[in-house]
C-alpha cells in the first residue's frame, strides 16, 4: 500500500521538490544581503528594493503565467524556471552592481511564480488533495532549511562569490526534477481580467500583518542583532539571522496541524486574533532590545496566523476560491511593500518607534475584526 501511495504522489514531489532546490538562493539572500550588502557593490539604501522586487513582480505577472500554462502547459515552463533559478542563485554573489541584482530578483520572481502554480496544481491533481498538499509543503521547506543551515559556513569560509556559486550548484537537482515532470492531461483554463474591491478588515490585516513580519522584520533582523550585540562578527550576525528564519520554517511545519485543531476547538476568529496580540507583543519585544524572545515570539504566533488566512478569508464567502486567492495577494502585496521599507529604515535610529505604530494599527484593525466575528458568531448561533 505504501508502495502505491509513494507511485501516485511521484509526480506533486517532483514538482515539490523542483521548487525546494529553487528556493535556496532566496532563503539565504534575506539572512546574508541585510547584513553584508557592501561586500557584494550594494549600497544599503537599495536593500530592501532587491529583497522585495520579486513579489512585487510576481504579483504583476501572476495573470501573465496563468496564460503561458493555459496555452503550453505545466512541463516546459517549470523546466526553464528551474534553470532560471540556478542562474539567479549563481549572479547573488557576484557583486555587479544594483540593475543585474534587479534583474536577477526579477528573473526569480518570475521562476518562483511558475514553480509555486506548478507544485500547486501537480499537488491538487492527487485524490488525496489534503496528503499530498502537506508533503508537498514539507518537501519545499526542506531546500531553505539547508541554505541556511550550510550558508553560513560556506560564507565563513570563502566569498559571497563563491558562496552563492556552491548554493546554485546545490540547486541543479531542482533541474533534474523538473524534467522527470509528466505533462498534466487536463490544461486549465485562463480567465482574463482580476478586479479587486476595496480590502477588507480580515485583508487589512493580512497586508499589515505580513508588512510587519514578512517585510519589515525579516529585512531588520540582522540590524537589531548588531545593535542588541554590536560586538558580534558580520558572519555570526548572518547566522544567527538565518537561525531564526530556519526556526521561522520550522515552526511552519509543525504549528499548522495544531493551529487548525485550536481553531476548531475555540472558534478561528479567536485564534487568529490572539496571534495578532502576541505578535505585536513580539514586535514590541524585538524592537526594545529584547531580541531574541520577541523574534521567537514573533515567529512561533505568525505561523498560527498565517497558516488560518485562507480560512478566515474564505468565511461567509460564496467564492472560496476568490476569496483565499484575494487574500493571497494582500499578503504578497504587504510582505513586498514591508520589504521595500525595511531596506529604508536599516540606518534609522529609533525602529522601537515603526514597531509600535505598526502595532497599534494591528490591535485596531483587530479589535475591529473580533467585534465584527463575533457578532456574526452569535448572530449565527441564535439563528
Amino acid at each position: 500500500m505504501l508502495r502505491r501511495i509513494t507511485a501516485n504522489l511521484k509526480v506533486p514531489i517532483y514538482a515539490s521538490a523542483s521548487l525546494s532546490f529553487a528556493l535556496m538562493g532566496d532563503a539565504f539572500l534575506y539572512s546574508f544581503l541585510p547584513v553584508n550588502a557592501l561586500s557584494v557593490q550594494l549600497p544599503l539604501i537599495w536593500v530592501g528594493t532587491i529583497l522585495s522586487i520579486n513579489r512585487f513582480t510576481r504579483i504583476l505577472l501572476n495573470p501573465v503565467i496563468l496564460w503561458v500554462f493555459s496555452k503550453i502547459g505545466f512541463r516546459l515552463p517549470t523546466i526553464i524556471a528551474a534553470f532560471a533559478a540556478v542562474i539567479a542563485t549563481a549572479g547573488y554573489g557576484c557583486g555587479l552592481g544594483v540593475t543585474v541584482l534587479i534583474f536577477l530578483r526579477i528573473l526569480w520572481g518570475i521562476s518562483y511564480a511558475i514553480l509555486r502554480v506548478s507544485a500547486l496544481t501537480y499537488a491538487m491533481d492527487y485524490p488525496g488533495k489534503g496528503l499530498a498538499l502537506g508533503v508537498s509543503q514539507s518537501i519545499i521547506e526542506c531546500g531553505p532549511l539547508l541554505a541556511l543551515i550550510t550558508g553560513p559556513f560556506i560564507l565563513e569560509l570563502t566569498s559571497p562569490m563563491l558562496t552563492f556559486m556552491i548554493v546554485a550548484c546545490l540547486s541543479v537537482p531542482g533541474i533534474y526534477f523538473a524534467f522527470r515532470l509528466e505533462e498534466r492531461e487536463q490544461r486549465i483554463v485562463y480567465h482574463a481580467g482580476l478586479k479587486l474591491s476595496f480590502p477588507s478588515v480580515f485583508n487589512r490585516l493580512a497586508f499589515l500583518s505580513a508588512f510587519s513580519v514578512e517585510g519589515m522584520l525579516v529585512v531588520l533582523i540582522g540590524t537589531l542583532l548588531i545593535r542588541s550585540h554590536p560586538h558580534w562578527s558580520a558572519v555570526e550576525i548572518t547566522a544567527i539571522a538565518a537561525a531564526f528564519l530556519i526556526f521561522r520554517r520550522v515552526c511552519s511545519l509543525f504549528i499548522s496541524p495544531f493551529s487548525g485543531w485550536l481553531a476548531d476547538q475555540y472558534g478561528l476568529f479567536k485564534i487568529y486574533s490572539g496571534s495578532i496580540i502576541l505578535i505585536c507583543s513580539g514586535l514590541l519585544l524585538a524592537s526594545g532590545g529584547f531580541v531574541f524572545a520577541g523574534l521567537i515570539v514573533v515567529f512561533t504566533f505568525y505561523n498560527i496566523n498565517s497558516s488560518l488566512a485562507a480560512g478566515g478569508a474564505s468565511q461567509g464567502s460564496a467564492n472560496i476560491a476568490h476569496a483565499v486567492s484575494q487574500n493571497a495577494t494582500f499578503r504578497d502585496a504587504g510582505s513586498a511593500f514591508g520589504a521595500l521599507a525595511g531596506g529604508f529604515l536599516l540606518t534609522f535610529p529609533h525602529l522601537e518607534l515603526i514597531f509600535v505604530l505598526c502595532s497599534l494599527m494591528l490591535l485596531s484593525l483587530t479589535w475591529i475584526y473580533f467585534r465584527g466575528a463575533l457578532a456574526l458568531a452569535l448572530a449565527t448561533e441564535k439563528s
